[in-house]
């Protein structure tokens, strides 16, 4: 039903949350995390309403249910940071890579590793979309149910 706003609000609250978990990163890295971050925040304040169309004023369900979203969030808190270890180590064997390649042979290699980088950004991005999305919800006259 506010679909602009959560869009909007998942692509700010992505994009902060992706440059806050980017903090220690290099300069354009911690950027390009953060660009990830917003993209995917972008979809994510709009997935609760994916998992729960809005059909009719109170559509809330499992995807807006502060007991399945919180365990979901602790479960996805607790994997990210691994997942974004491995996303930057493979993006810096690729810059690896690329110091022992010739100049002009490497596009390819720079593509994946900005890719992978954005990729890091983006699963916190994703999660902080769908948070915001249930932050705006929990003060709508219909509220955010406990568990369906």
């Amino acid at each position: 039903m506010n679909r602009g706003p959560h869009m909007v609000a998942g692509a700010i609250a992505g994009g902060a949350a992706a440059g806050y978990w980017a903090r220690s990163q290099p300069g354009n890295l911690a950027l390009i995390e953060a660009i990830g971050g917003a993209i995917a925040g972008i979809p994510g304040g709009r997935l609760p309403d994916i998992i729960d169309p809005p059909s009719h004023p109170r559509h809330r369900s499992v995807g807006h249910g502060i007991a399945p979203c919180a365990t979901a969030l602790v479960w996805v808190i607790q994997k990210i940071p691994d997942a974004q270890q491995w996303l930057r180590e493979q993006a810096a064997l690729l810059r690896e890579e690329r110091s022992r390649r010739p100049k002009g042979t490497d596009k390819g290699l720079i593509l994946i590793e900005i890719l992978l980088t954005a990729l890091s950004g983006a699963l916190v991005g994703l999660a902080a979309g769908y948070l915001s999305h249930l932050v705006m919800d929990v003060g709508s006259p219909a509220g955010l149910p406990f568990v369906a």
